[in-house]
């Protein structure tokens, strides 16, 4: 356990805390005198109570407590803490019920009749009902920047919601949806009738306390949380049945520190009690120091580059089709994650049934140069926006315009900050970088990106974006897994061979935390960092 650090959390302030204590840096990470080869300390007597102290990178100064505005890496994980959903996936990607009891569709999946579990409870005091959920329907169509909008708008009509009784209601769709209840369990929060984000309300494990913009979280123990008994994700370290009902922490304070020097230097001088988004290339020093664990997951999240097809030079197929022969995708897995990671051949959404696991890349200079020579655009000059929206991203650029060099093609990467490069300007750069986690189904990735009605950036032009939506609305319109396998892997070849993203691999997760906490699940497929954030299963020991 740690006592919150003081105001002004920059990396100078812990490389000075590092300096104080004797520590020595490497790469700007200190390392604690003490660690050299020794065996790791063992954790001592689990114990129920105590704040953690954790350190998150990713956020941004626009960063919220609304679930429909998931803007960045701790909001998306920071949603899991005080929020809960109809439907989830687990952390090794698995489909399952949440707080709903019931998610069933008619024979043409254009009605969906949902029904709650009874008795959950809100922060508040408030009992879940249909009422919740049917405003939270609303709001996550009508709000203002709601970023699952894409996901239901097209498919749910607002004035077919019926209420059947206190915890029952049928959504009739605007079209067959056969992957519906897919889409509830990728992020989508229950808030209260009149939730206001301002004091939030929501069924999580862990109910708010105070909240700074792009500094801290701070969130205590709900005593009344619904799964407070339920099963636990699996974990090397999982809590004793004499510790009691789930969350065995009191507090949660998450900590905002950007930097990744400054984050790994708090960790290892006590400032916090563990850390995400380590840096590849500082592994050896978590394995190396005995009071420090890695955490580390495969995951299918990605971080992804997009070339814009609207615009030129990429609005010509043979463009995109070049750059993508030209990564050197080894490289880049090596180069960036220090082979942290597998390679992806620019195809996402992994752990799905109809990922086409045939579809692969190999570079080819000579091609790449032959295609760009037929598109006119030897020697072109593009620029690449990227920024530090994962710990790969600037680096996974800088390989990739190192690629693009032996072909003729010059790029030039400008680094901003992710306010920036989510600012005004998001939707309409030409060549930039964004991060996703998994959503567990293609298609409902597809409906908030490359199908979206809200943002058309990552679209491809004319005939292929046609034959794209026509795939996917027969996609949708069948309740035939094979069936439905079969039409995705049409929408994916589509994407393999003209798509605009450019996807080198799937970088495992790091995170890292002392042998003080344990009870961390050990997967993480999606890629959201703290083992999902999945907090409600740590604690302490002593």
């Amino acid at each position: 356990m740690t006592t919150q650090p003081p105001s002004g959390l920059s990396r100078r302030g812990f490389l000075g805390t590092a300096a104080a204590l004797g520590l020595t840096t490497v790469g700007g990470a200190a390392l604690a005198a003490c660690g050299g080869e020794q065996e790791k300390q063992a954790a001592g007597k689990p114990r129920r109570g105590g704040r953690l102290t954790v350190a998150t990178g990713g956020a941004k100064g626009s960063d919220t407590l609304d679930p429909m505005l998931l803007n960045s890496v701790p909001v998306s994980f920071m949603a899991r803490v005080l929020y809960d959903q109809l439907a989830d996936y687990s952390n090794e990607m698995q489909y399952h019920l949440q707080m709903a009891e019931l998610i069933e569709p008619n024979a043409k999946g254009d009605e969906w009749t949902i029904r709650i579990k009874q008795g959950i409870e809100f922060h508040n005091g408030k009992t879940l009902d249909a009422d919740d959920v049917i405003f939270t329907f609303k709001r996550a169509i009508t709000l203002p920047g709601s970023v699952i909008v894409g996901k239901f708008k097209p498919l749910v009509d607002l004035n077919e919601i019926k209420k059947l009784d206190g915890r029952t209601l049928r959504l009739k769709l605007l079209r067959p949806a056969a992957t519906f209840q897919s889409t509830l369990a990728s992020p989508f929060k229950i808030v209260p009738v009149d939730f206001d984000p301002r004091n939030p309300v929501g069924t999580g494990p862990f109910k708010y306390k105070s909240f700074t913009p792009n500094r801290q979280w701070v969130c205590e123990r709900f005593a009344n949380y619904w799964n407070a008994t339920g099963p636990s994700q699996p974990s090397d370290a999982p809590a004793p049945a004499n510790l009691g009902p789930k969350p065995y922490l009191d507090e949660l304070v998450v900590n905002v520190i950007n930097d990744d020097s400054a984050r790994l230097d708090a960790l290892v001088t006590g400032q916090v009690d563990a850390i995400n988004q380590l840096p590849y290339p500082q592994i050896p020093t978590i394995e190396k120091n005995p009071r420090l664990k890695l955490l580390e997951s495969k995951t299918g999240a990605w971080t992804g580059i997009y070339m814009n097809m609207k615009e030129p030079p990429f609005n010509d197929v043979r463009v995109r089709q070049a750059l993508r022969l030209a990564v050197d995708r080894e490289q880049a897995l090596t180069a960036t994650l220090s082979g942290h990671g597998v390679v992806a051949h620019d195809l996402p959404e992994p752990f799905t049934s109809a990922y086409p696991k045939q579809l692969t890349r190999k570079r080819d200079v000579a091609k790449a140069k032959q295609l760009l020579k037929e598109a006119g655009q030897e020697g072109v000059t593009v620029e690449l926006v990227t920024g530090p929206v994962s710990t790969e991203a600037v680096p996974m650029c800088t390989v990739l315009a190192r690629n693009a060099a032996e072909i003729g093609m010059n790029i030039k990467v400008r680094q901003v900050d992710t306010a920036t490069l989510f600012g005004p300007n998001f939707h309409s750069w030409k060549f930039s970088v964004d991060k996703w986690p998994t959503q567990g189904n293609y298609l409902t990735l597809m409906a908030l990106t490359d199908l979206s009605e809200t943002n058309s950036l990552t679209h491809l032009g004319g005939d292929d974006l046609n034959q794209i939506r026509s795939l996917y609305e027969q996609a949708q319109t069948t309740t035939d897994q094979a069936k439905q396998n079969q039409l995705t892997q049409q929408i994916y070849q589509i994407q393999f061979e003209r798509g605009g993203w450019i996807i080198p691999f799937f970088a495992n997760v790091e995170n890292a935390h002392t042998v003080k906490n344990a009870g961390w699940p050990k997967n993480d497929f999606s890629g959201r960092t703290f083992g999902n954030a999945h907090f409600e299963q740590v604690y302490l020991t002593e």
